[in-house]
């Protein structure tokens, strides 16, 4: 196994967990426990903090063209969209569906753009 497929490898059993665990939410009921949700929050920050050391590795080897920049923030922006989308969610207070919905979409396009990123980097 190579690198890329090792990051992508990686980078796909953390989305696993975080798909697994956000599916135990769901399925939990509001209001969520402490427990899921802290591991669901735990999963994500891991992946952050993996892919943060992956991108900063690769800058120290050469530095990142702007292809690879644009990725690089398009899945930042989409993380972060996640984040702010599951933290609203995870209140007690009534959310607006749309909040919902950008929640149950905006991880599959989280793989996929960090997917790319990962090719792009590698």
């Amino acid at each position: 196994m190579n690198l890329m497929d090792s990051k992508l490898v990686s980078a796909g059993a953390f989305f696993l967990f975080i798909f697994l665990s956000g599916f135990w939410l769901s399925r939990t009921g509001r209001p969520h426990g402490m427990l899921p949700v802290t591991i669901h929050k735990l999963i994500g920050l891991a992946l952050g903090v993996y892919l943060g050391w992956m991108i900063y590795q690769t800058q120290k080897v050469i530095p990142l063209s702007s292809t690879q920049i644009i990725a690089v923030v398009v899945t930042v922006l989409f993380f972060a969209v996640n984040v702010a989308t599951g933290s609203l969610l995870s209140t007690n207070k009534p959310m607006p569906e749309a909040v919902s919905l950008v929640n149950k979409l905006f991880p599959y396009l989280t793989v996929v753009s960090t997917g790319v990123m990962i090719y792009f980097l590698f």
